[in-house]
């Protein structure tokens, strides 16, 4: 696993905001006397307090000993490296970095044993070290700055179908990204967004199912395919019988790797890329969007699916130079870079390390639920579609058509701006369209769709449930670290409407009835007096 819980701070937020608006004023961001001052009286309070518990017997603390080094990382930015260290010196240490990004301060930890998040004694380490130390210096998390992405073991993924389900499943849970992980936003854009996006991903999987990244239809890979970036198919006439309808691609370990990393790599180049976030500033010389970095703003992001001797997807360094295989041998699991990762990047900030740790989990467990539950089919129209691609048709029929006008004239003017006036079109931003219909449709229609994400929310609880190994958990209520994830304008608008005491409903019950203690472990939208979308 890898983690990058991100905290902010009104000056930070603010500071990026007016230093980026000039020439020059991002990379003074990074050498800004607060951020860097800030980033090292938090690195320095951890060692102290690390120190303290330590002495006093404290169950979090399992490292012998902790030390701060200073040091650039791949972009020449400082950072605080923090080393964990155990009483045996031969096992490797436990590295938490924290470092800058624009708005925020964020915590890059990986890799890290999927086990100890099972284990009550690191969440402590979490929570002591890592979430009540910033705020004793005026850090907070909040939805809009920053997020609490993960990572997950690419290598474990492509193992029989579980990446074009885990997609699949994404496909029909926009949900996730945009109503309760997360809130709407262009920096992990939901792989249902649009029309052509949704579709985009459809194709993709329907190759895959038909054996069209079987290297029995595109041959066999090499790590020139990967440094080339070519051969990734989907292959036009793949051949009848190389994938099993229930488990994925038949044949060897080599051969089912090799058909999953093929797909892998399809869906960066073929999916991921179509309508992602930000779409309209990607340029070569832009630090955070050049072309090959823009798809990664997605609910999911496959950018890190490498092998030794690639470059390195944002400082251009060759990876694990040490491994780098022959040019011409088959690819094999074993060539995967360290990092290789299927990453969530729908996550919004956390207030604690219980509700970071509960929203990793949920993910690790929906993956073992749909290990025993494949090919994943997608469903061909969702109520939510009303506010994603059918978003126009909702504004027109429900606002009119000067609303929705209105709304192209505003993109046409966006759109040339962010693209620095290469693009003349009307087009408009997902998210923005998914706020202007959910305004127009009428009551009734708002409580059916909070009723569908809820009760589909429920169903993803219960079921990842029921693959948790923790005894405790099985024995509790699945949603009570969940619930307060669900938007709260969604229970607003069921509440709104009368209804049948469906799960839906009971769900609003159990949300009435603790409602401060629940909205408690949501982030502040911002630290600043940024208005939330939904109240505009």
């Amino acid at each position: 696993m890898g983690m990058e819980p991100t905290f902010q701070s009104k000056k930070s937020v603010r500071k990026w905001e007016r230093m980026s608006e000039v020439k020059g004023g991002e990379d003074d961001y990074f050498d800004d006397e607060y951020m860097l001052r800030t980033q090292r009286a938090v690195a320095k309070a951890i060692v102290k307090r690390y120190r303290a518990k330590r002495e006093g017997g404290d169950e979090a603390c399992m490292f012998r000993r902790v030390r701060v080094k200073e040091g650039p990382d791949q972009w020449k930015v400082l950072r605080q490296n923090l080393k964990f260290k155990w009483a045996d010196e031969e096992l490797e240490a436990f590295e938490v970095r924290f470092t800058l990004d624009p708005e925020t301060f964020e915590f890059s930890i990986k890799p890290v044993p999927l086990a100890w998040f099972y284990d009550e004694r690191f969440v402590a380490f979490l929570q002591e070290f890592l979430w009540k130390t910033p705020p004793k210096l005026g850090l907070t998390p909040s939805i809009a700055h920053g997020g609490a992405q993960f990572s997950l073991s690419a290598k474990t993924f492509l193992q029989g179908s579980l990446l074009a389900d885990d997609i699949a499943d994404k496909l029909n849970h926009p949900e996730l990204s945009q109503w309760i992980m997360d809130w709407p936003n262009p920096d992990d854009r939901a792989f249902r967004a649009t029309r052509e996006r949704a579709a985009a991903f459809r194709r993709v999987l329907e190759s895959y199912w038909a054996g069209a990244f079987h290297p029995a239809a595109l041959g066999v890979l090499t790590p020139e395919n990967c440094y080339l970036e070519r051969g990734f198919g989907p292959a036009a006439n793949p051949p009848k019988g190389v994938m099993d309808k229930e488990r994925g691609p038949k044949g060897d370990r080599r051969a089912v790797f090799q058909t999953n990393f093929a797909f892998g790599r399809a869906v960066r180049m073929q999916a991921q890329n179509v309508h992602p976030g930000y779409w309209q500033s990607a340029h070569p010389k832009s630090e955070g969007y050049q072309p090959d970095q823009i798809m990664r703003y997605s609910e999911g992001n496959l950018n890190r699916l490498q092998v030794a001797g690639e470059l390195h997807v944002k400082s251009a360094k060759v990876l694990d130079p040490e491994r780098v295989p022959a040019l011409r041998d088959p690819l094999e699991p074993g060539m995967l870079t360290g990092e290789a990762s299927w990453e969530n990047r729908a996550q919004m900030g956390r207030t604690s390390a219980r509700d970071y740790v509960e929203a990793l989990l949920l993910d690790v467990h929906r993956a073992r639920y749909l290990q025993a539950h494949p090919h994943v089919a997608v469903r061909a129209s969702i109520l939510q579609d009303q506010l994603l691609a059918d978003g126009e048709d909702t504004v027109k029929k429900h606002a009119g058509p000067r609303a929705l006008a209105k709304l192209h004239r505003a993109a046409r003017a966006w759109n040339r701006e962010e693209s620095s006036g290469r693009i003349k079109d009307d087009w408009i931003e997902p998210e923005t369209l998914l706020w202007a219909a959910w305004r127009a449709l009428p009551k009734r229609e708002k409580a059916a769709v909070a009723r569908e994400i809820v009760t589909a929310f429920v169903e993803r609880v219960e079921q990842a449930a029921t693959v948790d190994p923790r005894p405790a958990a099985r024995a509790s209520d699945p949603m009570e670290w969940h619930r307060h994830r669900i938007h709260p304008i969604l229970w607003e608008a069921l509440a709104a409407v009368p209804g049948p005491r469906d799960a839906a409903r009971r769900e609003l019950e159990s949300w009435q009835a603790r409602r401060e203690e629940y909205l408690e472990r949501r982030p502040v939208f911002s630290q600043t007096d940024l208005v939330p979308p939904w109240e505009e």
